[in-house]
């Protein structure tokens, strides 16, 4: 049986995750972001798993060849994982590998399993790069809100959809208000989208982007983004895209305000 640690113990794991590897896993290690782990042992783990606290998917870590780990991995997942995952109406495991040697190790630990593979894409912004503004491509109708507290009235009529989208990245408005950052756009009292740190670490932020169905195609996303990397730029921190190579618009929009591809790597999912 793994053994899930505390958030204070999550130091214990600092050595064995990829220092340049996926942010939200040193986000979580971090104690910034919400999240839990499971690894083979409590005192000195060399190898575990991480849940991520908005229950996007789980991450591999540590020494891929610990075949005790490996094979019991898959009897966890199903007597502990799979149960909990369901009461969250989560219908798929989906999981990465901290570093791309677990991919071959994912593939023979779930060999058995009717499972699906793709390609994300990681973009970020060389500290000698700079973006062009796109804020006077504003529509007039529109706003562009900087997300911090004393701009959030509660005349805006959807915010408490727009605090729960942050709510699942951080646990409460709080901690995103100390360590992140964020814009919107605000159309009369409707706010229609939303760019904020999903993840940090250090001075890595992760960009979440969403802009509601009905004002796509508007290049909100695009605006919001470009001050979001701005403001990254003003305060010497690292802006963070990761999306689905299939994903073209969101690669478009990575694009358009700057970022250039910084890696990739495999997800992996089957059905709980």
């Amino acid at each position: 049986m793994l053994i899930e640690l505390e958030q204070s113990d999550f130091s214990r794991c600092k050595d064995i995750i990829n220092p340049t590897g996926h942010l939200e896993v040193r986000a979580i290690m971090a104690g910034n972001n919400p999240g839990r782990v499971f690894v083979d042992n409590k005192e000195k783990p060399s190898a575990g798993l991480v849940w991520l606290g908005n229950h996007d998917g789980f991450f591999f870590f540590g020494e891929k060849r610990n075949e005790e780990f490996n094979q019991k991995v898959t009897g966890f997942i199903d007597r502990v994982i799979a149960p909990q995952a369901q009461e969250l109406n989560l219908e798929w495991f989906e999981c990465f590998g901290n570093h791309p040697g677990w991919d071959e190790i994912i593939e023979t630990i779930f060999s058995g399993r009717d499972m699906q593979t793709w390609k994300q894409k990681v973009f970020s912004l060389p500290g000698d790069k700079r973006t062009a503004s796109v804020s006077a491509c504003l529509p007039d109708e529109f706003s562009l809100l900087r997300i911090v507290p004393g701009n959030l009235s509660s005349e805006i009529s959807n915010l408490p959809f727009w605090g729960k989208r942050i709510c699942d990245f951080w646990g409460d408005l709080e901690r995103f208000f100390e360590l992140g950052i964020g814009y919107g756009i605000l159309r009369e009292k409707e706010l229609v989208g939303l760019c904020f740190s999903g993840f940090v670490e250090g001075e890595v932020h992760g960009i979440d982007i969403e802009t509601l169905p009905e004002y796509q195609g508007k290049k909100l996303g695009q605006i919001m983004g470009s001050a979001f990397v701005e403001e990254c730029q003003a305060r010497n921190l690292t802006p963070y895209w990761d999306c689905m190579e299939s994903n073209k618009p969101s690669e478009a929009v990575a694009r358009k305000i700057g970022l250039v591809e910084s890696f990739s790597y495999r997800g992996f999912e089957f059905a709980l």
